[in-house]
């Protein structure tokens, strides 16, 4: 059973504590009568707790719209005179401070800290009677904060620091603090008390085993480990945190491998991973989604093209996020003699049959447009060729998609992972593993030397975790935003290096160093003078 069916029911009692404010700032004081009178037992406790992973549920829009179409894994062509958000993030454009995805994600991110640290605020007054629960939940609370505080700090750099509920003018007195100040005072303790605290088998507050898609021990060492990691990366360049990335993932590695757990043992089972019935058997942590109004995967309906009523009937959103030219050109690597795409992610990844629709005989039509993410798109054809029933009826609007979203993914971890040790025999299994499954060739000896190793890691990121958004924070950590550039110069020149398009010329000019980062939103800058310094790329 998901955690979200829970979650139904817990976002309708969070309704009375948790306002639906269109700024973090704007909070509920925290002395009400109602909060006072709601967080008194147990039960009440998870019913919050479940309030804060509600939080989750936009966050798979942001890793599309600010993590994959910000890198060179996604191609939406030229602005045009109609303005879209995922347009201006994609070709860099410095005016994006105002844009309703860069205030959203600060807002719905902030919302988990501010939840969370209500309910941290609330639990020491409440009396528990099952042994470990409290702790349990504590560490619950405190994966979810620093799970949004991360996001933070790797989207925005410089964000408020605040740990306890604040009121409307603690809020607006609440400067910026650095990067490593959050790192180090709010993550990476939060994490530490996680893996501390959790199992493997979360409880409720009974006592009984809980619902499936709460954090987990596993998915607290995963997310520590890909922290440290991103810490020993760009900018910080903390090495030390190398090591202690290396021992949390090889934990994870070693967990997985001892009890079958998180993998899928061949291209068949890979393929009905992205099958909402497999929701929770192969994901580390997931976000929870079900076929409900305003509760399925929100990111589906953004990630495809309009498209012939043989997917869907749904009509989509028409953006033109297409798979880039490198990207697909990875996927479609390894070919047989006759053509056909040996890696099985390929075809489970992006879409590049261009279908016919012959549902109606007096309007065939056909899809003509560039390959595009189908990894998340449970249309009809897929799911009936993976020997699935058809759900295309149950969506009737964009918010029922019911695939849940990995956040954390024990591919991802053996990646981290070979990325940290290079070719020594258990890194260079990682990725062999992960190839063999896929269908493509091992590793040959001239890939097992140190830096063709590094480049395979990396081509092995991109086709295994493409459409999770993973590949900007790979590009940021390797300080490699030339990629992106080089994306636009592709693009924007003939086979003969002839100009044919000098607006993506533009766009390389304004990859500038400092746009690893978003702007501060402009709400935010304009809530008191002075309180917020605008990131250097956007002032």
């Amino acid at each position: 059973m998901k955690l979200y069916q829970y979650i139904l029911s817990g976002a309708m009692s969070m309704g009375l504590l948790f306002s639906s404010c269109s700024d973090w700032l704007d909070v509920t004081p925290v002395d009400t009568r109602t909060t006072e009178n709601f967080y008194t037992t147990p039960s009440q406790m998870e019913q919050a707790l479940i309030g804060v992973y509600n939080g989750l549920l936009p966050l798979s829009t942001y890793a599309l719209l600010m993590s994959e179409v910000r890198s060179d894994n996604t191609w939406c062509g030229e602005l045009s005179t109609a303005q879209r958000d995922y347009m201006d993030i994609s070709s860099f454009n410095p005016n994006i401070s105002t844009i309703a995805t860069v205030r959203d994600a600060w807002n719905d991110l902030f919302e988990i800290v501010s939840h969370a640290n209500l309910f941290l605020s609330k639990v020491d007054g409440v009396n528990y009677t099952i042994e470990g629960i409290k702790e349990q939940q504590i560490g619950e609370a405190r994966f979810l904060r620093a799970l949004a505080y991360f996001d933070l700090v790797r989207y925005y750099g410089r964000v408020p620091l605040t740990l306890v509920p604040q009121t409307i003018s603690e809020a607006m007195s609440t400067p910026q603090s650095e990067a490593v100040e959050i790192y180090e005072k709010v993550i990476i303790p939060d994490l530490e008390y996680a893996v501390g605290s959790l199992t493997e088998e979360p409880k409720d507050y009974l006592g009984r085993k809980s619902a499936s898609g709460r954090a987990t021990l596993t998915a607290a060492k995963a997310l520590l480990g890909r922290v440290y990691l991103t810490m020993a990366g760009f900018p910080l360049y903390d090495e030390t945190k190398k090591e202690l990335a290396r021992e949390l993932l090889e934990e994870v590695i070693d967990y997985a491998d001892a009890t079958g757990k998180f993998w899928a043992k061949n291209a068949s089972e890979w393929q009905r991973m992205w099958i909402n019935e497999n929701d929770n058997k192969y994901h580390i942590f997931e976000i929870q989604y079900i076929v409900a109004k305003d509760y399925g995967n929100p990111m589906v309906f953004h990630s495809v093209p309009r498209l012939p009523s043989k997917y869907v009937t749904l009509e989509m959103s028409g953006n033109s996020i297409a798979c880039a030219k490198g990207l697909d050109n990875l996927l479609k690597e390894e070919q047989d003699e006759e053509g056909h795409f040996l890696d099985v992610r390929c075809l489970a990844t992006i879409d590049t049959t261009k279908f016919v629709n012959d549902d109606n005989p007096n309007s065939v039509t056909k899809y003509a447009g560039e390959d595009f993410f189908i990894k998340f798109l449970e249309h009809k054809m897929k799911r009936e060729a993976l020997g699935y029933d058809d759900i295309n009826a149950q969506i009737v609007d964009r918010t029922y998609f019911p695939l849940n979203f990995p956040l954390i993914r024990l591919e991802d971890v053996m990646l981290m992972y070979a990325e940290i040790v290079g070719p020594t025999s258990k890194g260079v299994d990682m990725v062999d593993r992960i190839r063999r499954r896929a269908g493509i060739p091992v590793l040959t000896n001239a890939e097992k030397e140190p830096a063709a190793f590094q480049e395979c890691v990396d081509k092995e990121r991109r086709r295994e975790l493409a459409c999770e958004g993973i590949r900007w924070h790979d590009l940021v950590r390797h300080n490699n935003l030339q990629a992106v550039r080089d994306k636009f110069q592709e693009y924007a020149v003939d086979a003969n290096g002839n100009v044919i398009r000098p607006t993506l010329l533009l766009y390389i000019r304004q990859i500038k160093d400092g746009t690893y980062l978003y702007p501060i939103p402009d709400s935010q800058m304009k809530v008191k003078e002075g309180l917020y310094v605008q990131n250097e790329a956007y002032r």
